[in-house]
């Protein structure tokens, strides 16, 4: 099963490579599958501190920006994992408790042999990662495919950058419209820790406000 696993990251090398790429390593995925994607001020303090095992190139600022360039590095129609750089875990629904995966090169290539049968190019997550609300689902309606994790088959849809927060709605609405459906595994999610420092930051009540407004004026048949 052909992938590249692309993630994005600003400011936070340390939890990069303590969280993400010691998850992946755990699993067992190939380093030359990874690609680190930084801003240029940061490339040598990453290099200094991940090495030069991983696929570290060099991006653009803002998370809507690096997620275009990133759609833009890749070929069209080539299997992308999208990753936070500060997950700790990948986890199923077990009955009614969240076990982490045993394989993440298995849930992958379920993921997206499941993409190719129903002809859909885009598959998220559940973005809770709390067993009460998740269900041993998968839907195709539209629903909020979470950025942290999420694997799409390039189509270069491009997202806005004028507003820089929220792109992962965005992404979900963009990929539903092209496809009038986008797979959401309800089983499954990840942990991180959410608005940490570094990254977007903490301080997002205005751009979450900016891009909602956005939204709704941009896609009215779906944002009410």
């Amino acid at each position: 099963m052909n992938y590249f696993i692309a993630i994005p990251s600003l400011s936070r090398p340390c939890a990069l490579k303590r969280k993400t790429l010691r998850l992946l390593e755990s699993y067992k995925i190939p380093k030359s599958s990874i690609y680190v994607f930084v801003i240029d001020s940061e490339y040598e303090f990453y290099k200094t501190v991940i090495g030069d095992e991983y696929n570290l190139v060099v991006g653009v600022c803002g998370i809507a920006n690096q997620r275009n360039f990133i759609s833009n590095y890749f070929e069209l129609d080539t299997y992308i994992l999208s990753m936070d750089d500060d997950i700790e875990n990948v986890m199923f629904l077990d009955n009614t408790k969240l076990t982490n995966v045993n394989s993440l090169k298995s849930i992958i290539s379920f993921v997206i042999n499941t993409m190719d049968s129903a002809e859909v190019n885009l598959a998220g997550l559940y973005p809770i990662a709390n067993a009460f609300y998740m269900k041993d689902t998968v839907t195709t309606d539209l629903r909020f495919c979470i950025g942290g994790l999420f694997v799409y088959r390039n189509k270069r849809l491009m997202l806005s950058t004028s507003a820089d927060s929220k792109e992962d709605y965005e992404n979900s609405i963009k990929y539903f419209i092209h496809d009038n459906a986008l797979l959401r595994f309800n089983n499954l999610t990840f942990k991180s820790k959410k608005h940490a420092c570094g990254g977007l930051g903490k301080d997002r009540s205005a751009m979450n406000a900016y891009a909602a407004a956005y939204l709704t004026n941009k896609y009215p048949s779906v944002c009410v």
